[in-house]
Formats: C-alpha cells, structure tokens, sequence
C-alpha cells in the first residue's frame, strides 16, 4: 500500500502550527510520517514543533520529524520536505490550516483505486471567508485561466523529483499552480475528490494575499517557464 508524507512548512506560525500538526497526527488512517519544516522562524515555532517529538518519552516512536533551516521561502521549505521524505507520496499542508480526521484515509482509498499521480481533495475555506470548494475535472485550457487545484493535493513523490519540486522563482506564491504545469506536461495523472477533506484557513494578512499583489509578475513567470503551454 502507498505511503504518505505530510510536510508542514513553518514561518512564524506559533499560534496554529499546533492545530495543523495535531490534525496531521489524529487521522483515522495514520500517515507514513509528519515532517514540519521551520523556515527560519523566530516566533517559538521550532520549539512547539519539537515538542511533538516526544524526545522525553524514549520509548515511543514519534511519527513527526522537525528539520530546521534558515529562511528560504515556501517553494524551497516545500522541496526540503520533500527531500527528507520518505513516503511514496507528498501532502502538504501549510502550518495554518487543518486536515479533516479522515483524510490520509480517503486520499489512501483514492490511490489504491485509482493509483493518479495527483490526487486532489475539496477542501472548506474559514475564518475571514466561509464556503465549500467542490473540485470538478477540467481541461489544460480550462486550468490556463486559473488554478483549479488546492496546494495540499497528494503527489506522488517520484513525480516530485521527477521535474525538480516546486520553483524557488515563485517566491511570491502560485507555487502550486506553476507546479501543475510541470506535472501535466510530462502526462502526469490526477484524480479529483468532491469530499473535503481539508480546512483552509483564510485572514486578512497571508500569503495568498501577497500572491494576488504580485499576479502579473507571476503569471508572467509561469508563461515564460511553459512556453508550450501558453505559446
């Protein structure tokens, strides 16, 4: 049976990094491992993550691993956890927002059935904004005109490294999105779940929001990287 690795990428997020590790550590199907990398935070976080490593309780095997670097940014504290993975696929999950108790479950199910390379769940927005995301399949040219996929689908590790992880030029964000392009120009597969399975959170100040203030200068990045895309 396929594994999962749910890496948690951490930068200042003291007060929900212990809420997004607990729902990664509570799932009624457990995952192969939690990694949580600290993207050279000063907040505390580090410390509250190593305190899910039950180093003062020898005798039980922790399924967190904490890695500490120095601040790089999402797309390459991403590709550290990829790295340091050793499940056969790839969740991530942002320090602020929560998976549903069944969701290592669900996406397991998913991939014995139908072994995509991608599996992408629906997911509920809360705080700031409240609504539910049904995702739909859609076309290359339905997917060109904005991103149709949450960032904490499952892929497949191998994909992963097959074309590099995720950009470091996507410093701003669409990370993710620049991302599907890799994966489905080299025939990668996908499989959409309609049931949610992950809780985002929205607020006022967050990276999206900085995203959506560089939008032309990162469509114009993932254009100039997928030249057969867009030509």
């Amino acid at each position: 049976m396929s594994t999962i690795s749910i890496i948690i990428p951490s930068y200042n997020q003291a007060e929900y990094l212990p809420d997004a590790i607990e729902s990664a550590y509570n799932q009624t199907t457990p995952p192969h491992e939690i990694i949580v990398i600290d993207d050279g935070s000063t907040d505390g976080s580090l410390e509250i993550a190593r305190q899910y490593q039950f180093s003062q309780l020898p005798l039980i095997e922790s399924p967190v691993r904490v890695v500490s670097q120095a601040n790089k940014g999402l797309p390459m504290a991403r590709n550290t956890g990829i790295m340091n993975a050793t499940g056969d696929y790839i969740l991530p999950l942002d320090a602020d927002d929560l998976l549903v108790e069944n969701a290592i479950e669900r996406i397991t199910h998913a991939i014995i059935q139908f072994n995509a390379d991608i599996v992408a769940p629906s997911f509920r927005c809360f705080g700031k904004v409240n609504q539910d995301v049904i995702l739909n399949n859609f076309t290359m040219e339905e997917l060109k005109q904005t991103n149709r996929l949450g960032y904490f689908s499952a892929i497949r590790r191998s994909a992963l490294l097959e074309v590099g992880g995720y950009s470091p030029r996507m410093k701003y964000g669409y990370e993710d999105y620049h991302l599907w392009f890799d994966l489905f120009k080299r025939g990668k597969t996908l499989n959409v779940l309609t049931d949610i399975l992950v809780m985002y959170r929205t607020k006022d100040h967050s990276m999206l929001n900085d995203a959506q203030a560089h939008h032309e200068e990162l469509m114009l990045q993932i254009k100039k990287d997928h030249p057969t895309v867009y030509g």
